[in-house]
């Protein structure tokens, strides 16, 4: 993907799309089923008019990911 994770000391509030594949481990195609849905929100506020989605946005759409799958018997929790 080109980005220095290892480099970075935490995970910013606000992250590009190429940030936001990364962070949360999902498929292009995941991201942009989260955008149409209007789960993740993406605006021109980052630098030179970059795209980025708030990381709260992006934790409730990957906790919500494991909370259809726990609805739908696929995992357990404790």
């Amino acid at each position: 993907m080109g980005l220095a994770l290892e480099r970075l000391p935490d995970w910013p509030v606000a992250m590009t799309r190429e940030m936001a594949l990364a962070y949360t481990g999902v498929a292009d195609a995941q991201l942009r089923e989260w955008e149409r849905r209007g789960t993740v929100r993406f605006c021109m506020r980052g630098p030179r008019g970059a795209a980025i989605a708030a990381r709260s946005s992006l934790d409730a759409a990957v906790q919500s990911l494991f909370a259809a799958a726990a609805d739908d018997g696929v995992i357990e929790f404790d």
